[in-house]
């Protein structure tokens, strides 16, 4: 009598071993190997079953994902079937046979990490973990995919600081989710050389390699498959094509595109949160029926909204795609066969026949919409136009500004990968105005990370597409361990340049590594429409260099003169973190760190801030790197008496005229980010006629210059009321001040498309409130306890914003 667990064992076994021996594929195989070769029957019964136990854990993960569990297994299997026909079947080799089963199966097998590593990533969300020595690359591989994620890590802060525990978590599923999707393919590599290194054997021929390599192919570029051995020597006379092993895998695997891979009860019972998840299952569960064979690839569908049937287009798209793809590869694998005198001719269909994917109908068989593919859509030269057009950048000089802050931000990155390589490297910008053939030319030269082709195709040449803003950045940034924040923002880049230049000329060399770097390339674009004209290079280093061939009836230069340009430049780029070096035909200057301290708030001191005998002026350095703040500022406070007063009345008194009392008086008032004078005066027109008037000045009014680590943000902290645009910051303090302030560091703040001004956020909030904490302590520490007090009580009753009260509260 069986024992229980036997029974168990049994029942298991019938799961996946009778579906097992339905596949043409394991018959073909069974057939082709001789009384020698059953150990190869007993591997793949082995390997099935380790998938297929191992692709149950999935869902515990990717729940809200389409399921690649076992049956998707089964069903890649069948696929493969259907592609390769029963005929060409037969026409395979054991080991051929014998990768095809495997890698039905091990493809996905890295969608189902151990439960050990789940739990090591989950450290990552820990305030103080705990990182044991063999967690320790598993640690730091998932924090830097964590890290290149600044927008999650933002919401999930967020939601965490509020309580909202539940929400986040769903986050940190999905983040987990996201990771497993991209690393699985590695993954599968990795727990196939962890499992089954020496196992996967056909013969004397260790396969486990080739397999590991074709697994891990199905989530890279179709045709590196033809990088892979087309005549692998496995026994005598006996060989494997790799290349048709993996690309059958590829589109078998992309095919499997039906209901059973979302099956309705998991629809109606697993929280769907996650807009792609649902995406997928919608997909999916649209599909009612397909045919697939060499001559034909057909999806029935009844489309119950026209997002899922433009989903399904979509996907549609996408096999078409990998259709062109694999057909030239088998193109070339049959062509391979036929010099080979191997009768293995394998055809597949041009596209994906859509006929019927259809809107579903009612009960009189009308179509519940209407669908077309229409979406909104840019137009390209009405965009530009509009980014360009005076109402959003207005000032030209704002490709000065945007080809400075993309080099510093480029030589930023640099350094910290120099850094982690181990190299010395100095960052330089130099920045160059002069006339060559008649034509005035601004040229802008640094030795940052430089560009290749890939990022001229995804960043450079794409409007709004900051690489700064991109997970490419912010791999290379957690892979460097760079601190920086970019000054770049979304905006419309390098088209700014033709705001004041009809000719772009770059020569850019991209460094990839220790001594190791792209080639270079030239390119020429002549206007916002042209084609971008790309050549091989001839620069030396890594590193780019621009040219503008300024346009005589837009160059903002042109009325200068050479120092004045000069000086327009140094405005930009008040603060910039190293040396930039400028030079005209003539004239030659160097800015660094250290100039920032040669513009104090004091030097901005002019007519509008009087000298008063009633007003004591107050100077205070800023230098709180740690915090992100660098910078001066100078405060007036009024004063009666060497104390401190909200008003004081001077030279008051009555003064009769013809019988008629008036008073005359004088007065001055502490307000908002201002010092006022209010005077009455009595006036005698010739014809003796008494009128009094009221006349008011201004004895001090805040004024600042501001920058975002180095470059100049050229609007006013204190704009007048009539100025102020929707969401535009202002600093509404209880007293005037002048300020210079350079936000650095890891500090930010959010600015508007044009990058001209702040605009309101939580950065902006606890900007103010962190610089009003620096400026009142520094304010205290300058006078007597007994004029602090009175002083605490002028600022606590005044009108003042809530971040200034905020911090005067944490100072009383």
């Amino acid at each position: 009598m069986k024992s229980t667990e036997n029974i168990m064992d049994d029942d298991y076994k019938d799961e996946f071993l009778l579906r097992l021996k339905k596949s043409e594929l394991y018959k073909a195989l069974r057939e082709n190997c001789s009384d020698k070769d059953t150990d190869v029957i007993a591997l793949v019964e082995d390997c099935t079953s380790y998938a297929f136990q191992r692709t149950k854990t999935i869902v515990r993960h990717m729940g809200e994902f389409t399921l690649h569990d076992g049956d998707h297994l089964f069903r890649v299997l069948n696929l493969m079937e259907r592609l390769i026909t029963k005929e060409s079947i037969n026409e395979l080799t054991s080991p051929e046979l014998l990768l095809l089963i495997v890698s039905a199966f091990f493809h996905d097998i890295g969608m189902a990490p151990d439960e050990k590593e789940v739990l090591t990533w989950k450290k990552v969300w820990d305030k103080e973990p705990i990182i044991e020595e063999n967690e320790q690359n598993l640690f730091n591989d998932f924090k830097r995919f964590y890290n290149s994620r600044p927008e999650d890590e933002k919401r999930l802060s967020h939601l965490i600081s509020k309580g909202n525990n539940s929400q986040a978590d769903i986050i940190k599923s999905y983040l987990i989710t996201e990771y497993i999707r991209q690393t699985h393919a590695d993954r599968a590599r990795n727990i196939i050389e962890q499992d089954w290194s020496d196992k996967i054997k056909f013969r004397d021929t260790d396969l486990t390699v080739e397999l590991a390599q074709i697994c891990y192919s199905h989530n890279e570029d179709a045709l590196t498959l033809l990088d892979l051995d087309k005549n692998l020597l496995c026994g005598s006379g006996i060989y494997a094509c790799l290349p048709f092993v993996g690309v059958i895998l590829r589109l078998a695997d992309i095919l499997d595109f039906d209901g059973k891979r979302t099956p309705s009860i998991l629809f109606s019972h697993l929280y769907v949160r996650n807009p792609i998840s649902i995406n997928e299952w919608n997909k999916h569960r649209a599909i009612e029926a397909w045919d697939i064979s060499p001559d034909l690839i057909q999806f029935s569908a009844k489309c119950s909204h026209p997002v899922i049937e433009s989903s399904i287009h979509e996907f549609c798209s996408m096999i078409d795609h990998e259709l062109s793809l694999s057909n030239n590869i088998i193109s070339t694998l049959n062509d391979f066969h036929l010099a080979k005198d191997r009768d293995l001719q394998i055809k597949l269909p041009l596209k994906v026949n859509r006929e019927k994917i259809r809107t579903k109908t009612d009960i009189k068989n009308k179509p519940i919409y209407i669908y077309k593919d229409t979406k909104f859509n840019l137009s390209k030269t009405q965009v530009i136009e509009l980014l360009m057009g005076t109402k959003l950048y207005g000032n030209p000089e704002v490709a000065l500004r945007e080809l400075l802050q993309n080099s510093i931000d480029a030589c930023l990155l640099r350094k910290a990968q120099e850094a982690k390589w181990g190299n010395l490297y100095e960052p330089k910008i130099s920045v160059k105005y002069y006339t060559e053939n008649g034509e005035d030319i601004l040229e802008v030269i640094d030795n940052g990370t430089g560009m290749d082709g890939y990022i001229i195709d995804n960043y450079y040449s794409k409007i709004g597409s900051s690489f700064y803003k991109s997970k490419d950045f912010y791999n290379l940034k957690a892979e460097s361990n760079a601190e920086f924040s970019p000054t770049s923002r979304f905006g419309i880049g390098i088209l700014s340049s033709f705001m004041i230049s009809d000719v772009l000329i770059v020569d850019t060399k991209r460094v990839y590594g220790p001594h190791k770097s792209s080639e270079p390339l030239n390119i020429t674009v002549e206007g916002q429409e042209s084609i971008f004209w790309i050549k091989s290079g001839k620069q030396e280093t890594p590193g780019t260099t621009t040219r503008l061939i300024l346009r005589k009836s837009h160059n903002p230069w042109e009325r200068m003169t050479e120092n004045e340009f000069i000086e327009n430049v140094e405005n930009v780029i008040p603060n910039p973190p190293f040396e930039i070096s400028i030079e005209t035909q003539s004239h030659k200057k160097k800015r660094d760190e250290n100039s920032f301290k040669e513009i104090t708030s004091f030097s901005l001191k002019d007519n509008s801030w009087q000298e008063n005998e009633n007003i004591k002026f107050i100077e205070i350095q800023i230098d709180k790197k740690d915090i992100g703040l660098i910078g001066s500022a100078t405060v007036a406070i009024l004063e009666s008496h060497n104390k401190p007063v909200e008003r004081l009345e001077l030279n008051s008194r009555d003064v009769e005229v013809e019988g008629e009392t008036y008073t005359l008086e004088r007065e001055l008032k502490i307000d908002v980010n201002s010092i006022k004078e209010s005077s009455k005066s009595i006036t005698i027109s010739d014809d003796g006629d008494i009128r009094t008037d009221d006349s008011f000045s201004t004895l001090a009014s805040s004024k600042s210059k501001i920058s975002l680590h180095g470059i100049e943000i050229p609007s006013s902290l204190f704009p007048e009321r009539w100025r102020m645009k929707n969401n535009q910051v202002k600093i509404n303090w209880p007293f005037p001040l002048i300020l210079v302030i350079d936000v650095c560091g890891k500090r930010d703040l959010d600015l508007n498309s044009p990058r001209t001004e702040i605009i309101i956020s939580e950065k902006w909030t606890d900007f103010e409130e962190q610089l009003a904490n620096i400026i009142c302590e520094k304010i205290k520490a300058s006078v007597e306890d007994e004029y602090w007090k009175t002083l605490y009580e002028i600022f606590n009753n005044s009108k003042s914003s809530d971040s200034f009260k905020q911090a005067l509260k944490e100072l009383k």
